[in-house]
């Protein structure tokens, strides 16, 4: 490999440097800078500082921190495209060439070794395309985002946030941001810390709050887009999926059924008399479309003997009524919990 080297002594840096060439075997011209000769003592090298920092451009060069005499010293990069040693004039510099850190191996005539580590840059700050993003999500419910990015930056880029309700990655490389918040009773702001290669950060401000609506309007209109039946739920206790295990597997019964003054709608599977759960919303008979009633939600993952069924007391509202399905929702604000135990049934007649 090619290296180039560089020797210096203290005793004559104040005043001319001499530069001249020197041939190796395979015939390709090397600097050699050299000024003054060896001292009889060469303590280890010491360097001012053990990282450099150096802009992108051949403006920006930068001088080796030599900070004491060391006898001869030869450098080199351990990775030239990031940052090389060059000549300047009979002067050893280093030049950056892309975003990233390298380090530079400095030695003396004494075989002492010492790395010093080059960050090369192209900016002195960073930019994100916003400094504070707001979520408001179903009381315990998450929300994703990727709006925040960074514009301005030396790449490498990493994120931290200082609050687990409010996750969140970044591309490394193009430093777009993705954020996940989840909601908590009462409102809190989060912040999420965005560094670079080069050690520059900028704070990006997260505020969540619930929303005590068990979907969004999104969420709604996908479920009034659904075209096949379909049932789904999302609960505190049950932690084997938004759907009962044999759900799609069986031929369950799906149920649109008014005893008294409640009705009830879902999917539920009995097979030779053993209940293998399922998910079923009772609510007021009378309800008219779009207005909020009483109704419990009830969620069994499978055999009865294995999981309960659960009950969740709260509110119902029926969505669509008509000649070619129904459509209704139901839920139960826990308070405790922090979270809002929800669920659909969707019925194509």
């Amino acid at each position: 490999m090619k290296l180039h080297y560089y020797l210096m002594s203290a005793a004559l840096m104040t005043a001319a440097s001499v530069s001249f060439t020197a041939c190796n075997d395979d015939d390709n011209d090397e600097p050699v800078y050299v000024v003054g000769g060896n001292t009889t003592e060469t303590p280890d090298i010491q360097f001012s500082a053990d990282t450099v920092r150096v802009k992108i451009g051949e403006e920006n060069r930068a001088a080796l921190p030599i900070a004491s005499e060391t006898g001869g010293i030869k450098a080199f990069s351990l990775d030239p495209a990031v940052a090389d040693i060059v000549d300047v004039d009979g002067v050893p510099m280093i030049e950056g060439f892309k975003n990233g850190l390298c380090g530079v191996m400095v030695s003396d005539d004494n075989n002492h070794y010492k790395k010093l580590v080059v960050s090369v840059y192209t900016t002195e700050q960073m930019q994100l395309s916003t400094d504070a993003l707001t979520f408001l999500t179903p009381l315990g419910g998450s929300a994703t985002s990727t709006e925040a990015s960074v514009v301005l930056g030396n790449g490498g880029y990493t994120v931290v946030s200082d609050n687990p309700k409010v996750v969140a990655s970044i591309d490394s490389e193009t430093g777009v941001i993705s954020v996940t918040a989840t909601s908590k009773m009462d409102p809190f702001t989060a912040t999420l810390t965005v560094s670079d290669i080069s050690g520059l950060t900028a704070d990006l401000k997260v505020t969540v709050e619930a929303s005590m609506d068990p979907f969004t309007a999104e969420q709604l209109q996908e479920i009034l887009a659904k075209t096949e039946s379909t049932i789904w739920a999302d609960c505190k206790d049950p932690s084997d999926g938004n759907q009962p295990y044999y759900y799609g597997s069986y031929d369950g019964e799906w149920i649109d059924s008014t005893e008294g003054d409640t009705s009830t709608i879902g999917w539920w599977f009995n097979y030779y008399g053993s209940d293998y759960g399922g998910i079923k919303i009772d609510y007021a008979a009378n309800a008219a479309v779009n207005a909020e009633v009483a109704g419990t939600l009830y969620f069994q993952y499978s055999y009865i003997g294995w999981y309960d069924c659960y009950q969740y007391p709260g509110k119902a509202m029926v969505l669509v009524d008509d000649a070619t399905k129904k459509v209704v929702i139901a839920w139960q604000v826990d308070e405790q919990n922090e979270r809002i135990n929800r669920g659909y049934v969707v019925l194509i007649k």
